[in-house]
């Protein structure tokens, strides 16, 4: 192979001309003295134009390409400024790398593909650069690679909005997800009504137009933008979530039982100080207690999963806290009947809510209105099939991400990383197709 050839292969273009190779004695590192060909030179280097020269820039300049064995090779060359008609004076192109980059294009791909499939700490050590440096590389990559943001929110049927939390302190982030092809298609750091109308202001009314379904939480944020962008669509309320609000209420009646147990244990004459006497027992009262604490996870379990012991404790509550059980009966009848057919749902569902609301248990009154205010988005769930369960499972894969980079200080190396690895954009390996 000749030395051109090799040097091509090793910077990932063809447009450079090698002048020589050399040797720094004191790092062992390869530099390629090079410059680029007469069609790549004097171009802007955001857009590419060609441009006047303003003046030789900061001199000499090394990018650093892929390793050589063990040392690492560098390309060096000069850096003219040329004046754009759009962009002013900036930094001359170079066909071999990114703009405000000192690496090589085929590097910096290295580096992407392997941190998507692996975690910064080992990329960072497998290609010797710094921690941080991996984060901005992703975001370079990733700006490059999406070169027509619009064309991800063409052809959207079936969507899916939630958020997820990227970091302790309640920092949240939206994401939204295509159902059809399983991928996020937009994400932004916040959450709310104000963030969200970010990407239905980015679609066009074509666009908005052929959204058929949205599922989401049954948040009112999520709800009142689809109602407003998206009016032709039906907004599907996650069963999961549902469930989830009936098992909340379950815990607050649990938990205001035990309160009251409990300040009925207080107020029964306490033991004399110091060791039990012989034969002497714990209270009835404070053993209430305990026991109607104890039956949390009998509580929020399915009837099929309970354990011997967890159905003894749901038997004990029928005689001892006859209200406590009605309240996990009203839970079990709203669970099954999200579990109904379409053409069962309705009804099964206005049975529970006449229930609820003769039931006297204040929780489940405030959840037959939650229900009831969102009864046409859990219809809706019913008809069209449509579950957050890929937005659940997407939410789960970046807390992944984060938790394998042990956290992003810059939001924007985040979202590059999350789009890269749960989208349809995907980082190839140099020469790769």
């Amino acid at each position: 192979m000749r030395i051109k050839a090799l040097i091509r292969a090793l910077t990932g273009t063809s447009h450079i001309v090698c002048e020589s190779i050399e040797t720094d004695a004191t790092t062992k590192a390869i530099n390629i003295i090079a410059h680029p060909d007469s069609k790549s030179q004097y171009r802007c280097g955001i857009c590419g134009k060609k441009s006047p020269g303003y003046d030789n820039g900061g001199g000499t300049r090394k990018w650093r390409c892929l390793d050589i064995g063990e040392a690492k090779a560098y390309v060096v060359a000069e850096a003219p400024r040329v004046c754009c008609k759009e962009h002013g004076v900036v930094t001359a192109f170079v066909p071999w790398a990114r703009h405000k980059s000192r690496f090589c294009s085929s590097f910096e791909d290295t580096v992407a593909w392997l941190a998507v499939n692996s975690t910064r700490k080992c990329v960072a050590e497998l290609m010797r650069i710094e921690w941080h440096t991996v984060g901005e590389i992703l975001s370079r990559v990733y700006s490059g690679l999406e070169k027509k943001p619009s064309e991800r929110f063409d052809n959207l049927v079936n969507i899916g909005i939630d958020e997820t939390s990227y970091k302790k302190g309640h920092k949240y982030m939206t994401v939204v997800v295509n159902h059809d092809t399983n991928s996020v298609i937009w994400c932004s750091i916040g959450y709310k009504k104000e963030v969200l109308k970010k990407f239905f202001d980015g679609l066009t009314p074509e666009q908005r137009e052929s959204i058929r379904c949205v599922s989401a939480d049954g948040a009112r944020w999520i709800a009142d933008c689809v109602k407003e962008y998206c009016p032709n669509a039906a907004l599907c309320i996650d069963p999961f979530h549902v469930v989830s609000w009936a098992t909340d209420a379950l815990d607050e009646v649990r938990r205001r039982a035990w309160s009251e147990a409990n300040r009925v244990a207080k107020e029964v004459q306490k033991r004399h100080v110091g060791r039990p006497k012989k034969g002497e027992t714990e209270s009835p009262e404070k053993k209430l207690a305990d026991d109607i604490k104890a039956t949390r996870y009998a509580l929020l379990k399915n009837p099929q999963d309970l354990t011997a012991h967890q159905e003894v404790q749901l038997k004990f509550l029928t005689t001892a806290n006859p209200r406590l059980y009605r309240a996990y009966l009203l839970k079990e009848d709203l669970r099954l009947a999200l579990k109904s057919g379409y053409e069962s749902i309705g009804e099964l569902l206005r049975k529970w809510m006449s229930w609820a609301q003769r039931c006297r248990i204040p929780e489940f009154r405030e959840l037959r209105k939650k229900i009831k205010r969102n009864m046409t988005g859990i219809l809706a769930t019913a008809k069209h099939k449509l579950s957050n369960a890929r937005i659940e499972a997407t939410n789960n894969k970046i807390k992944l991400i984060i938790r394998r980079a042990y956290g992003f200080r810059n939001t924007d190396n985040l979202i590059s990383m999350v789009m890269m690895s749960c989208s349809t954009v995907k980082p190839l390996l140099p020469g790769r197709t």
